[in-house]
């Protein structure tokens, strides 16, 4: 028997989770699927009543597509024949290819042609006998986020110990996580288009696996991985830095230096130059595209009202970006050096002031600011909140009505795909259309709101 001021069973929370899962992913996504008209939107057409159970089905029959291995495989093979126009002038501005990665992506379909050069998916026509080689990958990547997530969910139960008799129904909730994972719009999204992100989501849960469980350098280590195809989540190496989170930063320095040094080695130095010259361009412009779920591609969706032409927003156009405008752009660098630099000190100085430090929640909240903060957060960057939403439920204070209002809320914005909010697009109302970025603005809030549990166990 329990008292009132007891707190929670992991056998109760099994249960909501259950039935949350069934209620998000299944029944919201009939009742969108019922409500939405018939009809396709946007170029490539989507269809407005498509949810996330179709990019669902379509992982788990092994379908991706070739957004990212096209694009890399393009670019290797110009950097890899003699040229002496570099590398991003060429594929980037004269060729008007939107290639966003830096040289050391280059190694992921290298690497892959060094396996199989026959089995690499670089269309959309691959037929061969099995799933190509990086829907294989896909779905190894795929399983490292569920099974990651998993783990990481079940030792924070144990750390925070927000919940009672967590022993218990532990095979139950691992199920239960890997459906939140085949079932997180995000994630799944990013299988189905065929990117490399699938890699990042999978390398960051695992990376923050081995921070609750105080294998700091190897989280370091995937964190310097993750940088090698996303540079801009070199930011951890500051906030390793101001923390003096040594083992970590050392070992995301290392892995990270080395794979430059060896890209370097590769392709040149002036290939690394020339990417910082794309770079720049695209945070100059952003993107208006709907699924740029940031405050750039907000507010240049809010410019389309007026000047469709120039800001497209439901079309993908593969050879220009919208024009620069200087509101757009000055809005999205203040907010994004807000929203950093909140993220590198607050938490810092909360602990200076007697109030406390959860590293973990710390961590949580530098991985959420460096997606959002970015000019271009495509829906599948998101993929990297699955584990986030694990260690928020695993800390949810006993009784708290609100916060699980707002976390649930959150999830249901982060999850879902709903296509019909495109039908605001040529309205001031297709601020719906970034429901995903409100989604995770909360998920943010929520994690500087969190009050530090009295944690047990490794990693506290």
């Amino acid at each position: 028997m329990t008292s009132p001021g007891d707190p929670p069973t992991c056998a109760a929370l099994t249960r909501w989770m259950a039935i949350f899962l069934l209620l998000n992913a299944f029944v919201l996504s009939g009742v969108l699927w019922l409500a939405a008209p018939s009809g396709e939107i946007g170029s490539p057409p989507v269809p407005l009543k498509q949810t996330v159970l179709h990019h669902t089905w379509d992982l788990l029959h092994a379908r991706g597509g070739d957004d990212s291995w096209g694009i890399i495989a393009a670019a290797l093979d110009y950097g890899r024949a003699p040229h002496t126009t570099p590398l991003y002038t060429e594929i980037f501005f004269n060729r008007q290819i939107k290639f966003q990665y830096p040289p050391t992506a280059l190694f992921a379909v290298a690497g892959m042609r060094l396996i199989d050069p026959t089995r690499i998916r670089i269309d959309d026509f691959y037929q061969g006998p099995w799933p190509s080689l990086d829907d294989m990958l896909g779905l190894a990547f795929i399983a490292m986020l569920a099974l990651a997530t998993a783990a990481l969910f079940e030792l924070r139960l144990r750390q925070t110990q927000a919940f009672a008799n967590c022993r218990s129904l532990a095979a139950v909730r691992v199920v239960l996580a890997v459906a939140f994972a085949l079932t997180f719009y995000p994630a799944v999204k990013a299988f189905t288009l065929g990117q490399i992100q699938v890699w990042i989501n999978g390398l960051f849960a695992l990376a923050l696996l081995c921070w609750i469980a105080d294998r700091k350098a190897i989280g370091g280590a995937l964190i310097g991985l993750i940088c090698l195809i996303k540079p801009h989540y070199g930011i951890f190496l500051l906030w390793a830095a101001l923390r003096r989170e040594w083992r970590f930063a050392i070992a995301c320095a290392v892995t990270g230096g080395v794979g430059l040094a060896a890209s370097i080695a590769a392709f040149g130095v002036a290939e690394h130059i020339d990417y910082l010259r794309a770079l720049s361009y695209m945070s100059q412009h952003g993107e208006a595209y709907y699924p740029n779920q940031s405050l750039n591609g907000l507010l240049n969706r809010l410019m389309s009202v007026t000047e469709p032409r120039l800001y497209a927003n439901l079309e993908f156009l593969p050879e220009r970006f919208p024009p620069f405008n200087p509101w757009v752009y000055g809005g999205t660098m203040v907010a994004a050096a807000v929203i950093l630099l909140a993220a590198l000190v607050l938490p810092r100085r909360r602990e200076h002031e007697g109030k406390g430090r959860d590293s973990t929640i710390d961590f949580c909240i530098m991985a959420v600011s460096a997606t959002i903060a970015s000019p271009i957060a495509w829906e599948h960057h998101y993929g990297i909140l699955l584990p986030v939403f694990a260690v928020l439920l695993a800390g949810t204070p006993a009784r708290r009505g609100w916060w699980l209002f707002w976390l649930a809320l959150s999830y249901v914005l982060a999850s879902s795909f709903i296509p019909a909010a495109n039908l605001l697009a040529p309205t001031v109302l297709n601020v719906a259309q970034s429901y995903l970025f409100v989604g995770a603005v909360i998920v943010l809030l929520l994690l500087y709101a969190q009050r530090p549990p009295a944690l047990s166990g490794p990693g506290s």
